[in-house]
């Protein structure tokens, strides 16, 4: 595996943020609440997620474009916009009260800290780790160098690693039935936005997509606090 700055900066934040807190369903089941456990975890997973990017021609730092994190930050604006309108405008009246009621009784401050630190792992989970693996197994399965491969399962394995993510972390904790309203809501409002990452991550490299990820929760938070 090539070494790059850029893997050790994601291994410091990613074990910080891990050692603070879980975030995420599985990871926390898997670590039985240790804080050591999650950092040993989450470096794992990195590295892993490194190793098989590395081998498919995924790239950690960002690249692909004249100013690449300039295409991360207006992906983070873009996004944010488009989420707001969601839940602001379009489903605003079919938003759950105890949604709502984060966005009343929670500071922008604190909203902020917790919805950008859970963005970063969350990248590195699902799309470093899981997208990169999915990647790799793909194109060991198939017999075909990456860069031969049809963009088809490239597309198939980013959607894949999102669905994955919420399914367990959204869905799965609903207290909801499920219906295809909740689901149909489910897909446009977090699974399209965490397709975009990944394939800000095939293009323009993870740290674009991290930038991208995380960035958003400075125009969304202040935005929903507002129109919810």
């Amino acid at each position: 595996m090539r070494f790059c700055p850029a893997l050790v900066a994601i291994l410091l934040i990613g074990a910080t943020i891990a050692a603070i807190a879980p975030f995420d369903v599985a990871f926390d089941a898997a670590t039985f609440g240790s804080a050591a456990g999650r950092v040993g975890l989450i470096a794992a997973l990195a590295l892993i997620g490194a190793g098989c990017a590395d081998r498919v021609g995924l790239r950690l730092e960002a690249h692909g474009a004249a100013r690449p994190l300039l295409v991360g930050i207006a992906a983070a604006v873009a996004v944010a916009a488009y989420v707001a309108a969601i839940d602001g405008v379009l489903f605003r009246a079919a938003l759950p009260a105890s949604y709502v009621q984060i966005f009343e009784t929670t500071g922008l401050r604190d909203r902020l800290v917790y919805f950008m630190l859970r963005a970063f792992n969350e990248n590195l989970i699902y799309r470093l780790f899981v997208f990169s693996t999915l990647f790799y197994l793909i194109s060991r399965i198939k017999g075909v160098p990456a860069e031969e491969l049809s963009p088809v399962p490239v597309w198939c394995a980013i959607v894949a690693a999102q669905i994955l993510n919420i399914g367990m972390n959204v869905a799965a904790l609903s207290p909801d039935p499920f219906t295809f309203a909740a689901a149909f809501y489910d897909a446009i409002r977090y699974v399209a936005p965490g397709v975009l990452w990944g394939w800000l991550y095939w293009r323009f490299g993870f740290l674009t997509a991290e930038v991208a990820s995380v960035g958003c929760h400075i125009f969304l938070q202040p935005a929903l606090g507002v129109l919810l």
